[in-house]
């Protein structure tokens, strides 16, 4: 009886308050408040009743029937849980198993919400993902899309996760750190495992990058790589020009006259450039010479043009007016001079003959010039062509390996490490990678040598993000990058400590309690029961609870508090007993 009217009462209560949830402000958000949770609500409201009623049933006062009311309540409230476990625990075992193509639908629906597109996995991370997360899966419970990201990112650099590492939750990351110091400084070797967790997952970062080719990296082999292939297509280039001149030269019209047009041309351009007080008087007297009649011939042409590009490279206002006259002199027309009979002379055949005999020398040579002048302007376009290429070729401090590979390759733009990758290309590009790689794992180490660093995953995303994402994508692979990018991202998972996290990075508090574990073993007779027992509870808890991450995948649902389920039946039976 005193149940039923608590549940009536109860009841009446839940549905007045569940109609004054609509109130605005804040006199709506408690009706609200008291208005959730229905079952709980009424199962603690039959718990009252039926405690409170045995209570009196049984000779007890109001105050011994207030108190058991208030116990019936606590356990009436939590009883619809445990009901709800054991209903979800029945569905669970008599569920049908999920076939493997069930299980990729829901991790591609569980995965694309935090933006990773499962298809695109390896299939051997696929099949891990399915055997780790059958089980949940089968049981219906609510993966967390994030933590399952990073699961996949675990896997697939061959890493351990921890539970901390993988729900990210700053309590747990307290636990695991502080717990791996206090292990670390015991000398019970039980206590070293997740200490040596950590040392296994640096190794395994540092592995990963030697794997992709960081221990071959060389900075001073990846700068002779660029140099040695620029100087390789500029002797390329000069040795196709030297041979064509050679070709030229060996012409029969190679001595022979030739239009003296184009040097008019040049000393129009210097005019015009304000050039001409500045050109070098003995190239200016040698080209004088022609235009006063001495025969301006291919051979002519091409001393002068060899005066012109030795005095361009001593620089200044001299250089700038060879440069200017000697880029007017292979951008210009080379034409036959044409024969001259002389006043109204016949010509008759054996003259005519004469003259075509000339004409045709004069033009195949010219033809060969021609053709070598325009490997000449291929031979200084492309030592014109780019920073990078004038650079080597200066043969100056900044034409040095080293500094070219500093400039260009470990530094430099996206633009100047797409220069780089055409001057080496495909056959090339493995010792800039392995030099990148190698700089990455530097700064990630410091310089300590691989059996001693610590990744630092600070310094490796810092080093990362200098180069950039697009001068990255140029030089590797799209698998490559990927590698590298989830190498960095584990990193961060692996030492992170979020807002919340309480880590004691100072090693004091570690240190105390390790060697006090270790000290209370050697006392008599309690030493030996005590130690012993604290190793367990620390062992058996502690470690295994962070080493299972399963539970770090799944998403935490809120729970609302106890005390609003009692909310409404401790009115109830407050009012029932306050009438009694």
């Amino acid at each position: 009886g005193d149940a039923s009217r608590l549940v009536t009462g109860g009841g009446g209560m839940l549905r007045g308050a569940q109609a004054a949830s609509a109130i605005p402000g804040v006199a709506g958000k408690v009706f609200a408040s008291l208005a959730s949770n229905p079952t709980q609500q009424l199962g603690a409201a039959t718990g009252a009743g039926l405690a409170g009623g045995s209570s009196r049933e049984a000779g007890g006062d109001s105050l011994m029937q207030a108190g058991a009311s208030l116990l019936g309540g606590v356990a009436g409230g939590l009883t619809p849980g445990a009901v709800s476990g054991v209903v979800n625990a029945g569905r669970r075992i008599l569920a049908p198993a999920l076939t493997p193509q069930q299980i990729d639908i829901k991790l591609t629906e569980t995965l694309g919400k935090a933006g990773v597109d499962y298809s695109k996995l390896s299939g051997k991370l696929q099949s891990q993902l399915r055997d780790e997360l059958a089980a949940s899966l089968q049981a219906g419970k609510q993966l967390d899309p994030q933590a399952v990201s990073r699961l996949a990112d675990f896997k697939s650099v061959g890493a351990t996760p921890t539970r901390g590492m993988i729900s990210q939750n700053p309590v747990q990351i307290t636990r695991e750190m502080n717990l791996a110091k206090v292990g670390a400084n015991s000398a019970d070797d039980s206590l070293h495992g997740m200490a040596m967790i950590q040392n296994r997952n640096n190794a395994q970062l540092i592995g990963n990058l030697n794997d992709l080719g960081a221990n071959r990296g060389d900075v001073q082999r990846a700068g002779e790589a660029v140099t040695g292939s620029i100087f390789g297509k500029q002797a390329g280039l000069r040795g196709s020009e030297q041979s064509l001149w050679d070709t030229a030269k060996a012409s029969p019209g190679y001595k022979q006259p030739i239009s003296a047009g184009v040097l008019s041309d040049v000393n129009a351009a210097l005019d015009s450039e304000g050039l001409m007080p500045f050109m070098n008087p003995k190239i200016s007297n040698y080209i004088k010479a022609f235009q006063m009649g001495q025969p301006f011939t291919p051979q002519a042409y091409k001393n002068l043009q060899s005066m012109l590009s030795n005095e361009a490279a001593r620089g200044g206002n001299e250089g700038a007016a060879a440069g200017l006259a000697a880029r007017i002199m292979r951008e210009g027309d080379l034409k036959p001079a044409g024969f001259q009979a002389g006043g109204n002379a016949l010509v008759d055949q054996g003259m005519a003959s004469g003259m075509r005999g000339v004409d045709d020398a004069a033009t195949g040579a010219i033809d060969a010039v021609n053709a070598a002048r325009r490997a000449t302007r291929a031979a200084y376009s492309y030592e014109d062509s780019s920073p990078l290429v004038r650079s080597v070729l200066s043969d100056g401090r900044t034409s040095d390996p080293m500094r070219i590979a500093q400039s260009y390759i470990i530094g430099g733009t996206a633009k100047e490490a797409k220069d780089v990758m055409q001057q080496v290309g495909p056959q090339g590009i493995a010792p800039i990678k392995e030099a990148i790689l190698g700089h990455l794992k530097e700064k990630a180490l410091s310089g300590a040598p691989d059996e001693t660093g610590k990744f630092s995953q600070a310094a490796f995303n810092r080093a990362l993000n200098a180069i950039g994402k697009d001068k990255l994508a140029l030089i590797f692979s799209p698998e490559e990058l990927h590698a590298l990018n989830t190498n960095a991202r584990v990193a961060s998972l692996m030492m992170s400590q979020p807002v919340g996290s309480a880590v004691n990075n100072s090693n004091s508090g570690a240190l105390l309690l390790g060697r006090g574990m270790d000290l209370l073993n050697k006392i008599p007779v309690v030493g030996p029961l005590a130690g012993p027992a604290m190793k367990n509870i620390e062992v058996s808890l502690r470690q295994r609870q962070a080493a299972n991450y399963q539970p770090g995948l799944l998403k935490i649902e809120p729970r609302p508090p106890l005390l609003n389920g009692l909310l409404l039946p401790g009115m109830v039976a407050s009012g029932g007993l306050l009438s009694q």
